[in-house]
């Protein structure tokens, strides 16, 4: 009987001891408490007295500390609170009643927000764009009417992580906390490419390289089927917007725009065996971003495929336009390349 007891005793300790495993997951946590990643790397916050009703008037905040390379993930796995006016705009109903906010914490004191959620509609996860996150919960004054309402306002229950791989399980990173993925052939010929958090709202202030290479004679088409990117034309940080680029070199490649909003590119087709994508996000608003399938194509089956137009001059004379055009084709494992004049009438 003792011995029972005894071990009892040892699995209580453990779970008040920090890091001492998956009990302390079921300890209700109290308000205004720091999070740290070298005592827990995931587990569970609430609302006061959840799954009962939080009470009005009520203040509280989790802080969750992460080391250099990590990142915080929070997704939300119950939410019930007030429902908001539904005369004020979007953006003012969360504002004027009972709210969750998420901030990013910049050089552990600054905070940035990231976005603030009411209503009974489950939010989407949240990741932090450094390795420090702040979750506040308010609640205001309770009408007299929901004094006897059975239930009401039970509050929320999220879990939280923290991460170094961004929530990006596919290709090969290249250290960890770096938002830059390899894609090799040899490794995989096909496989879906993600913006980071996969499923939720990526993270603010954060860039994304993705680099594919593909053995001799192949390319690697993309093909998205989820597109969600904040910003307006022209796509870029001059018009304060989120972006995706693609390049055929190490850096820019002008001839292939940028994308935003929620039209996605058509289908993507490198030029060689080297492909860049990268992703940029601002400080400002955010989306849900992309999910993209990509596959490595053997394009020596195709040997009289046009590879693209160098270049074109025109000269004008009295009645007649000249030109030189220039093709490269590639024929088996030759490139020739062919001056064609064209005689074209005005």
């Amino acid at each position: 009987m003792w011995s029972l007891l005894g071990l009892f005793l040892l699995l209580l300790a453990a779970a008040a001891t920090p890091g001492g495993g998956g009990l302390t997951h079921s300890v209700s946590r109290r308000c205004n408490d720091t999070i740290s990643s070298m005592y827990e790397s995931e587990g569970v916050v609430t609302s006061p007295g959840f799954p009962s009703r939080y009470d009005p008037h009520t203040s509280c905040s989790f802080t969750f500390v992460g080391a250099s390379h990590q990142r915080v993930r929070v997704l939300f796995t119950e939410f019930n609170l007030k429902e908001p006016p539904e005369h004020l705009r979007p953006h003012e109903r969360c504002l004027h009643t009972d709210w969750v906010a998420l901030y990013n914490m910049i050089n552990g004191s600054r905070k940035q927000e990231i976005d603030h959620f009411c209503g009974t509609s489950v939010p989407n996860s949240v990741m932090s764009a450094s390795s420090g996150l702040q979750l506040v919960f308010k609640s205001g004054p309770r009408r007299p009417m929901e004094q006897d309402l059975p239930n009401s306002r039970m509050g929320f229950s999220a879990r939280f992580k923290f991460v170094s791989d961004l929530g990006l399980e596919s290709g090969r990173q290249v250290s960890d906390g770096k938002c830059h993925f390899v894609f090799n052939s040899s490794e995989a010929r096909n496989g879906t490419i993600y913006s980071p958090n996969p499923e939720g709202f990526y993270p603010l202030d954060t860039t994304c390289v993705y680099i594919f290479h593909g053995l001799p004679g192949e390319i690697v088409r993309i093909i998205f089927k989820y597109f969600d990117v904040e910003g307006v034309l022209p796509c870029n940080s001059e018009s304060d917007s989120d972006y995706l680029e693609f390049s055929n070199f190490p850096s820019a490649d002008r001839k292939i725009p940028t994308f935003c909003g929620y039209m996605a590119p058509n289908v993507i087709h490198s030029d060689s065996s080297y492909f860049r994508m990268t992703f940029r996000s601002n400080s400002k608003f955010g989306g849900t971003g992309f999910a993209a399938d990509y596959q490595f194509l053997d394009n020596s089956r195709h040997p009289f495929a046009i590879k693209r137009v160098i270049g074109a001059a025109f000269v004008n004379g009295d009645h007649q336009n000249q030109a030189n055009l220039f093709l490269a084709v590639t024929v088996t494992s030759l490139l020739i390349i062919k001056n064609l004049q064209l005689d074209v009438l005005v």
